[in-house]
């Protein structure tokens, strides 16, 4: 029958998928890939060695107790040649159940043709996999007798590794299968669940479980079955394979018909149902039964037996219909997931090599060299870093917000004087001017926070009198102001610093991860000599940085003008806002600014002072009279709004004409009673006809009693603005210069000299540092070994397809 099944297209089919599989499975591709299998279980002593035999045609070792200590591949090749058999060893799992990275498969004993040395050959090959430390020449050449005493401590109770037999003749079907240890109870715990781990593991995924079942016990009572029903809750890969027919007593009819029962799938379904087998006993084996007389006994038996030559499934009957069933089964598992297979492999093969272009390749150079290529490859990006550019900004930017911080810190230590005496009522202003309102942190309420009054101005001012002449400011007194609003400035410069230098080391340390991140020795080693070169860029700075502060306690500049305007629109801002005219419209969120109207001409003399048009205004009788009094016809921008005349910065505020004007503001006379006043002024004769309007009012409204406190303030605060654009420029720039760039610039020096690649021993001082995280070797070598056995896969699976 097999030399017949042998002889078609479908045969010669069969043989391909099992080579492909067979040797799918010698380069270590079930590691990665479900490969389809044939899986023999069964508790101890259920005649699962005897259908093993029956299956292959060899003898296998039947030793008291446990038998079979390690799997057993068994692939048969059915061939037109003379019998042969070749055992081979592969390992797949290390000493300690760990499976190993690289699979190997050798030769052990070729080219066996007396089936009669195939059993002592199987005990010899079971010895080296249970005793890895002994040679394979050792074992081959001691006597099978004396292995035994070769065992020492270190031999294993059961192993994963796998003894494999490959079978050739023509009288073989094409199969193969793993023939498992059998599960066993009188052992030691461990041991117990060692074996059933071993069996569980086996029977997973695209398996077809073959499950020897003796008809001498209760079915209820075959762990091996359990165990398959818990992997195959439905029986849809299990077979069951009933042994021991022959030893069921004549008086046992009622146990033979529930077996029966089992066999035309009346209990216990399964989906490929159970075969029935029966093998030669103790005395038939004794006297060297061959395999052909065996097989016609077997047939003999089922045909004459009572109820077996009953039943109605006589197919289910005999080793030669198991065989057939089991190598079908198996072909057409094989032939259904093949495209899985591929499509896995491929999938895998592609992943394994995605992940090993994250990991670096070993290193091929001479350590010094290798270590000069990745030192300057690390600080050529922190240099690109410093320098900035549009995609690598990151430092930059970071050293930006630490600057920016600064700055508003600077700027909320502006001092906050209210123009007003301590008995006044205080109305609430900006604390800026016009040229900062859209700044928010300078925006604020000159109220909201600590504050300085007229009267507490005057006090300071006489408690710093000393030598100087009447109505001289004490230069004590205005220095002194100004040092209060630097008291805080050496925190925030220390904190700007601060925040610098720590973006700065952890961005130096993300780069230190990336470049050396590999060499465990090396990155730490580079930490520490990063930190030191940014400890000594770092003093240094902070001594300039001390001068910078040192230098601001004595007020001084030579940015006159924008002192000098700067201190004109704080005096003019603050008269305002004592005049009353700054007050709640400029509080107002949406300061409301008056509409724009085109210029008008100033008003002429004769009708500011309430005379007719056409008379021109003279000095009466007098030395002048022959002279009018001409009065300028220029033209006048439009008033500003309230809130924009408190702001503006006058060019020359401090003549008599604009004071003149906030103190008739303040005073606010009757209109009528001034021309008058003025009329009278020109009818008495005196010079005032080339003089401007304002400029005679001024001379006659008294000066403000505050007028030198209302000085001190505007020149404190002028200064604060002075200094703090300095300090905002001149601190980030010393920083950026003496700490940053310097950092940038010393840095490859640095670490070629204290890694010691300019020396005699660069080698050797470098390759101390250049070994790798073992983790990291761990993973390549893992991924490597991965990546061989996938293509491996490929390779077979290319090979078979080219065939087919």
């Amino acid at each position: 029958m097999a030399s017949n099944l042998s002889s078609t297209v479908y045969a010669s089919r069969r043989k391909e998928l099992l080579a492909l599989v067979n040797q799918l499975r010698a380069v270590g591709a079930q590691n990665e890939l479900d490969l389809p299998r044939i899986t023999v279980i069964g508790n101890q002593s259920a005649g699962k060695s005897s259908v093993v035999e029956a299956i292959s045609g060899i003898t296998v070792p039947r030793d008291a107790g446990t038998c079979t200590r390690c799997p057993m591949e068994c692939r048969l090749f059915s061939s037109s040649n003379a019998w042969a058999c070749h055992i081979s060893i592969r390992i797949e799992f290390d000493d300690d159940g760990n499976r190993l990275r690289e699979v190997t498969e050798n030769i052990f004993i070729g080219n066996i043709t007396d089936k009669s040395q195939v059993e002592f050959a199987l005990r010899r090959a079971q010895f080296s996999v249970l005793n890895p430390e002994i040679s394979w020449d050792k074992i081959l050449k001691s006597p099978i007798e004396e292995l035994k005493k070769l065992v020492n401590a270190k031999s294993l109770p059961f192993s994963q590794n796998v003894v494999c037999v490959d079978l050739e003749g023509p009288d073989l079907t094409d199969l193969s299968f793993i023939d498992l240890p059998g599960l066993i109870q009188n052992a030691q715990p461990e041991v117990v669940q060692l074996v059933e781990d071993m069996v569980v593991s086996h029977i997973k995924g695209n398996c077809i479980i073959l499950v020897a079942v003796p008809m001498t016990d209760d079915i209820e009572n075959q762990k091996a079955l359990r165990l398959a029903s818990q992997e195959d809750p439905d029986g849809r890969r299990t077979i069951g394979v009933l042994t021991k027919p022959d030893m069921l007593t004549t008086g046992s009819t009622k146990v033979a018909r529930l077996w029966l029962d089992v066999l035309e799938d009346r209990r216990h379904l399964l989906r490929h149902g159970y075969y029935c087998t029966r093998q030669p006993d103790d005395d038939e084996r004794s006297a060297g039964i061959e395999q052909k007389k065996a097989r016609e006994i077997e047939e003999k038996f089922f045909k004459t037996t009572t109820p077996w030559c009953q039943s109605v499934n006589p197919t289910r009957f005999g080793t030669q219909n198991l065989v057939s069933t089991l190598s079908r089964l198996l072909v057409q598992v094989i032939d259904e997931h093949l495209p899985q297979i591929r499509e896995d492999a491929l999938k895998q093969l592609s992943e394994c090599r995605k992940e090993l272009t994250r990991i670096p390749s070993p290193i091929s150079d001479e350590p010094a060299t290798y270590m000069l290529a990745i030192v300057t490859s690390f600080c050529s990006d922190f240099r690109t870093l410093v320098r900035g550019s549009a995609d690598s900004a990151e430092l930059i930017r970071l050293h930006r917000r630490s600057y920016g911080t600064f700055k508003n810190t600077i700027r909320k230590t502006a001092p906050s004087f209210v123009p007003f005496e301590a008995s006044q009522t205080v109305s609430d202003f900006y604390n800026c001017l016009d040229d900062e309102e859209d700044d928010p942190i300078a925006r604020v309420s000159a109220i909201g926070k600590s504050t300085m009054n007229l009267t507490e101005v005057r006090n300071h001012i006489n408690l710093s009198l000393t030598r100087e002449l009447p109505n001289n400011v004490p230069y004590e007194a205005k220095a002194s102001l100004m040092a209060r609003f630097q008291e805080s400035w050496p925190k925030a410069v220390d904190d700007c610093f601060r925040s610098v230098e720590s973006d700065t080391l952890a961005v130096l340390t993300k780069m230190i991860e990336k470049h050396f991140g590999r060499f465990s020795l090396l990155q730490s080693q580079m930490k520490n000599l990063v930190k030191a070169l940014l400890d000594e860029h770092k003093a240094h700075c902070n001594i300039m940085l001390d001068y910078v502060l040192e230098a601001e306690h004595v007020p001084f500049t030579q940015n006159g003008h924008y002192y000098e305007s700067c201190k004109q629109g704080w005096l003019t801002k603050y008269r305002a806002v004592r005049s009353g005219k700054v007050g709640e419209e400029e509080l107002d969120p949406q300061p409301r600014h008056a509409p724009e109207k085109s210029p008008s001409p100033i008003p002429s003399a004769s009708s500011m002072f309430g005379l007719p048009p056409s008379t021109p205004l003279t000095s009466g009788n007098g030395p002048f009279a022959s002279r009018p009094i001409q009065f300028p016809t220029a033209t006048m921008e439009p008033k500003p709004a309230p809130s924009q005349q408190a702001f503006t910065v006058a060019q020359d505020s401090d003549s008599e004409t604009n004071r003149a004007t906030e103190r008739m503001n303040s005073t606010s006379p009757d209109k009528q009673t001034v021309q008058e006043a003025i009329a009278l002024l020109v009818k008495a004769g005196l010079p005032v006809a080339s003089l401007d309007p304002m400029d005679l009012l001024g001379k006659l409204i008294p000066p403000d009693e505050y007028e030198t406190e209302l000085g001190v303030m505007a020149e404190v605060r002028g200064y604060f603005q002075v200094a703090y654009k300095r300090m905002i420029d001149n601190v980030p720039n010393y920083i950026d210069s003496l700490f940053v760039r310097k950092l940038g610039k010393t840095l490859q020096p640095h670490l070629i000299s204290k890694l010691g690649m300019g020396t005699p021993s660069a080698n050797e001082r470098c390759g101390s540092f250049l070994g790798e995280d073992p983790m990291l070797v761990s993973r390549r070598e893992e991924l490597l070994a991965r990546r061989k056995r996938l293509k491996s896969v490929e390779k077979e699976l290319d090979a078979y397809s080219l065939r087919m």
